[in-house]
C-alpha cells in the first residue's frame, strides 16, 4: 500500500540537495564521461561533420566562379556568316588587349553581307584612314564563353565591367561569416549551444538551395550569405561544445582534429569538382550531403556546462546519467529580516522607467557582450584576441590568393592547399604537450611571420622559391589558426565564452573581407607588399601574445566574478570551475 503510494506520488521520493551539491554531483560526473567513452566520440564526430560541409561551400567558390578560359564578344551580324570563329573574332577585335570585353565600333550588318576576305580588306583599309573607336561589347552584340556551364559568370555575364560583381559572390559569404559570428555567438550564450547549432544548420540548407536553383543573381548571393551566417552557426557552437564537455587530455587534439576536418572537406570538393564539371550540378552535389545536419541536430545533446551554468539541473543528469533526476534543489534559506528595505524612498527607482530599461538591457541579450568590455581584464584580453584574429584571418587568406598565381589548375591547387593544411593542424598537437598554449602561439606567428618577410630577400625571377616561402608561411598561419581558437576558448569562461568567440570571429571576417583587396589593389603597386603587410601584422600578434596568460591547465572556468577580478585566465578562476580529469 505504501509502495503504491510512493509510486503514485513520485515527487514525494526525491532527495533533496543543496544547489552546490548538486552542482558538484553532475561537474564531477561530467568529467568522468567527459575523459572518454561513447559520449565523448559521439560528440566529436557530430561537431567534426559540419565543419567539413564548411570545407565544401566556403571554398567552392574557386570552382562554381572562375573566370572562364576564354571569352569573346559575339556579334549576331557576323554569327549569321559561314566564317569561322578566329575569323569573326579578328575583324571585331584584332589589335584589341581586351579579352572580348571590347569590338572595333564597325558596321557589323554590312560586314556580314561580304565575304571574310572582302571583310577583312575593307577593315584595314578603312583602319589606314581612320582608326574605328572601340566600345563595348554590349553595345554591338553579348558575351559568350568557352565551356560557359562550368561557372556562373557565364549565366550573369560577371565579366568585363561586371568583373567586380564575381568578387560580390566571395564578400557575400565573408560578410554573412561577419554577422553570423558575431549573432550566432550570442544566441548560443543565451539560448544554449544546440539551439544556435540547429538554426545555423537550417541556414545553411536552406542557403545552399538557393545557390543551387537561383535564377537571379541577387537571390545567389542571399544564398552565398546565408551559407557564410550557416557556417559560423555551426562551427562555434560545435567547437565550444568540444571544449566545454571534453576533458583535458583528448581537448587538444580533438580540437585540431576539428580544425583539420575543414581542409579534407576542400579535398572532397576538388575531386567532386572534378568529376561534375557544370557548376550547378556541383553545386547540387554540394548541397544533399548537407541534409545529414538534420541526423545531426536529432542526435547532438545540449552541452552539460551550459545547462549547469543555467541552473537546468535535472536535463543535466538526464544527459550524464541517462535516467530522470530523483534530486530535488533545497530552497536557499531566507534573508535575514535587518536585510529587508523599510524606507518607502528605497523602494522608488531611483532612475524611473529609464533606469528599469537599462537593467532590462543589461540582463537581456547584450548581457554577454557588456561583461566583455565592463572588467578591465577581460577588456585587455578580448583586444588583443581581436587583433589576433583579424591577422590570423587576413593573412590566411592573402596567402591563399597568392598562391593561386601558381600555374596550376584549380583541383591541383585546392587538392594542394588541402595537403598543406592538413599536417598544420596536426603539428600543433604535439606542440600543445610541451610548450603550452600561450608559447605555442607566439612561436607559430613568429614563423609565419618570418617566413612572409623572407619573400622579399629572394630575387624577383625566382617564382620558386617565392612560393616555397609563400606556402611556409601558409604553413604556419594555418596551424595559428587552430591554436588561435582554442587559446581564445579557453581564455574566457563559460558566461561569456562564445560571445568572446564569436566577436573575434567578427573581426576575423574583417580581415578575409579585407584579403582581395590588399591582393589586388596593393598588389598592384608590388607583389611583395601583401606578404610584407601580413608579415610585420603577424610578428606584432606574436609579441602581443607573450602578454596573454597561459590556459593550459586543468580547470575551466564557469563565471567572470573569480577570475576577471584577480585579472587570470579564464581557466585560471576557481569560483565554479572544477578539476578536470587528465
Amino acid at each position: 500500500m505504501t509502495k503504491s503510494k510512493a509510486n503514485d506520488n513520485p515527487e514525494k521520493t526525491r532527495e533533496h540537495i543543496s544547489e552546490e551539491s548538486m552542482k558538484d554531483l553532475l561537474t564531477k560526473q561530467l568529467e568522468i564521461v567527459g575523459s572518454g567513452g561513447a559520449y565523448v566520440w559521439a560528440i566529436f564526430f557530430l561537431c567534426v561533420t559540419p565543419n567539413i560541409l564548411n570545407g565544401f561551400h566556403v571554398s567552392s567558390y574557386t570552382l562554381l566562379g572562375h573566370l572562364p578560359e576564354d571569352q569573346w564578344c559575339g556579334l549576331p551580324d557576323l554569327d549569321a556568316t559561314n566564317w569561322t570563329l578566329a575569323q569573326r573574332r579578328h575583324i571585331a577585335e584584332g589589335g584589341l588587349n581586351s579579352g572580348g570585353c571590347t569590338v572595333w565600333d564597325w558596321n557589323y550588318k554590312r560586314l556580314g553581307q561580304m565575304s571574310y576576305e572582302a571583310a577583312l580588306n575593307y577593315t584595314s583599309h578603312m583602319s589606314e584612314i581612320s582608326r574605328p573607336a572601340e566600345v563595348s561589347c554590349k553595345v554591338k552584340g553579348s558575351y559568350e564563353y568557352a565551356d560557359p556551364e562550368s561557372t556562373f559568370v557565364s549565366d550573369w555575364d560577371l565579366t568585363c565591367e561586371r568583373s567586380i560583381q564575381r568578387t560580390s559572390a566571395q564578400v557575400s559569404l565573408s560578410l554573412g561569416k561577419f554577422c553570423g559570428s558575431f549573432s550566432f555567438g550570442i544566441l548560443a550564450d543565451k539560448f544554449g549551444r544546440k539551439t544556435s547549432f540547429t538554426l545555423g544548420a537550417a541556414f545553411f540548407v536552406v542557403g545552399s538551395f538557393f545557390c543551387t536553383f537561383s535564377p537571379w543573381y541577387s537571390l545567389f548571393l542571399a544564398g552565398r550569405f546565408a551559407l557564410g551566417a550557416a557556417s559560423s552557426g555551426l562551427f562555434y557552437p560545435a567547437f565550444t561544445m568540444i571544449v566545454e564537455n571534453v576533458c583535458l587530455k583528448h581537448r587538444s587534439w580533438m580540437s585540431i582534429a576539428f580544425s583539420a576536418s575543414y581542409p579534407i572537406g576542400m579535398i572532397i570538393l576538388a575531386i567532386i569538382g572534378y568529376l561534375i564539371q557544370p557548376w550547378r550540378h556541383l553545386q547540387l552535389a554540394l548541397t544533399i550531403p548537407s541534409l545529414l545536419l538534420i541526423l545531426n541536430c536529432y542526435l547532438m545533446n545540449e552541452s552539460p556546462r551550459w545547462l549547469i551554468t543555467n541552473q537546468r539541473y535535472d536535463r543535466v543528469y538526464k544527459i550524464l546519467f541517462k535516467q530522470p533526476s530523483h534530486y530535488e534543489i533545497q530552497p536557499a534559506l531566507a534573508a535575514p529580516s535587518a536585510d529587508l528595505v523599510t524606507d518607502k524612498k528605497s523602494l522608488e527607482p531611483e532612475g524611473g522607467s529609464s533606469v528599469s530599461l537599462l537593467d532590462k538591457l543589461k540582463s537581456g541579450p547584450l548581457k554577454s557582450i557588456i561583461e566583455l568590455f565592463a572588467n578591465p581584464s577581460v577588456r585587455k584580453l578580448i583586444f588583443t584576441s581581436y587583433f589576433m584574429f583579424c591577422v590570423t584571418s587576413l593573412s590566411y587568406y592573402v596567402t591563399a590568393l597568392n598562391a593561386a598565381n601558381l600555374s596550376v589548375s584549380r583541383y591541383l591547387y585546392i587538392v594542394a592547399t588541402g595537403l598543406v593544411d592538413i599536417p598544420s593542424y596536426l603539428v600543433p598537437v604535439i606542440m600543445l604537450r610541451f610548450t603550452g598554449r600561450r608559447i605555442t602561439t607566439s612561436f607559430l606567428f613568429l614563423w609565419t611571420g618570418v617566413s612572409l618577410l623572407l619573400v622579399l630577400a629572394v630575387p624577383t625571377g625566382s617564382t620558386t622559391w617565392i612560393v616555397a616561402f609563400a606556402m611556409l608561411g601558409r604553413f604556419g598561419i594555418s596551424a595559428t589558426y587552430s591554436v588561435v581558437t582554442l587559446y581564445t576558448a579557453e581564455l574566457y569562461p563559460t558566461q561569456i565564452r562564445n560571445s568572446a568567440l564569436g566577436t573575434c570571429s567578427t573581426f576575423a571576417h574583417v580581415g578575409s573581407i579585407s584579403a582581395p583587396y590588399v591582393v589586388d589593389v596593393l598588389g598592384a603597386f608590388g607583389w611583395y607588399i601583401p606578404t610584407t603587410i601580413c608579415g610585420c601584422c603577424v610578428l606584432v600578434a606574436g609579441l602581443l601574445t607573450l602578454t596573454l596568460p597561459e590556459t593550459g591547465t586543468d580547470k575551466l572556468s564557469d563565471k567572470i566574478d573569480g577570475a576577471a577580478a584577480a585579472g587570470a585566465p579564464a581557466v585560471a578562476a576557481t569560483d565554479a570551475a572544477q578539476p578536470e580529469k587528465k
